[in-house]
């Protein structure tokens, strides 16, 4: 064979490997991507569904008026 045939063979060898390692290489970094993108919008989702701070102190001043009603009812028995 020819020297500049077998240098051919090598350098496309070479890019063959090159190409396939940088597809592999893009594929993680898309699926990482796309991890990140899932975990945001679960995260996402739970900042939405969580209760503000004025519905947890209107919930909180509802039980304790229900409390402070029982002991009224308690100490007039």
């Amino acid at each position: 064979m020819d020297q500049s045939l077998m240098i051919d063979m090598l350098y496309g060898a070479l890019i063959l490997v090159a190409g396939f390692l940088l597809r592999r290489i893009f594929h993680l970094f898309d699926r990482i991507h796309s991890e990140h993108k899932e975990l945001h919008g679960r995260i996402t989702d739970l900042s939405t569904e969580s209760v503000s701070r004025q519905e947890l102190m209107g919930a909180i001043d509802r039980v304790l008026a229900r409390i402070d009603k029982l002991e009224e009812r308690l100490i007039s028995k």
